[in-house]
């Protein structure tokens, strides 16, 4: 329902925004346009330890804006290797060495990656969970190749000026998108931690009255044998 009541917001929102425009069909075009960028999200994958998993792009023009950005949610200390590579001989699910290496970081928690592609190609964007033995680590990333103001060239001014104007919006909706799943990735880490000390706090007060009391109990017993009396028949 909260998601239904949302995305009704953003399509009267968008429709309120295009409403300088002289055709009523580039109307639905903003406000779907609109929509339909709120509806993509953030991919999440379960890295097995000893594992890794790539994603490949393909990037059709040199200079071409590249953008990664990722977040370990889940699993051991919620470090991640990533490896970003540009085209090379190799399409395997995995980094090899004739790959040239674009981004290379070792056990981080979250990053964001913006570079401009020095080839045409598939690009690889690689998690690797090697280094643990036995966790599974949870990943939340997402890939965006392309700039998302850069519209066709041949336009007419007025579909020019809602093609921009879409593509700003979209732009900054995606930002703050990816920024919300950044806040609720990290309440859930945040919430997991609190859930976890609060159990350990609970446990530990149960063990230390259980304590208390089989103590008391034996100190009982053993006043009340001093004080016996003892008769000799």
């Amino acid at each position: 329902i909260k998601k239904a009541f949302f995305f009704l917001s953003v399509y009267f929102f968008s429709v309120q925004l295009a409403k300088g425009c002289e055709h009523k069909m580039l109307r639905l075009v903003v406000a779907l346009s609109l929509v339909t960028c709120i509806l993509s999200s953030t991919l999440t994958i379960r890295i097995d330890s000893h594992k890794e998993e790539c994603f490949f792009d393909e990037v059709t023009e040199v200079g071409q804006k590249v953008f990664f950005a990722y977040q370990v949610t889940q699993g051991g200390a919620l470090d991640i290797d990533v490896i970003i590579s540009g085209p090379g001989s190799s399409m395997n699910n995995h980094v090899d060495a004739e790959d040239p290496v674009i981004y290379e970081q070792e056990r981080e928690m979250d990053g964001r990656v913006l570079f401009q592609a020095q080839a045409k190609g598939v690009h690889k964007f690689c998690l690797s969970n090697k280094m643990s033995t036995l966790t599974t680590k949870t990943v939340m990333f997402q890939i965006v190749v392309g700039d998302p103001t850069e519209g066709p060239k041949k336009k007419t001014t007025i579909t020019a000026t809602v093609d921009r104007s879409m593509m700003r919006l979209e732009e900054v909706l995606s930002m703050i998108r990816m920024q919300q799943s950044h806040l609720r990735a990290r309440e859930r880490v945040h919430r997991a931690t609190a859930e976890t000390t609060n159990e350990r706090v609970l446990w530990g007060s149960v063990i230390q009255s259980s304590a208390m009391v089989g103590l008391s109990a034996v100190q009982m017993y053993y006043l009340k044998r001093c004080f016996e009396t003892r008769r000799n028949v």
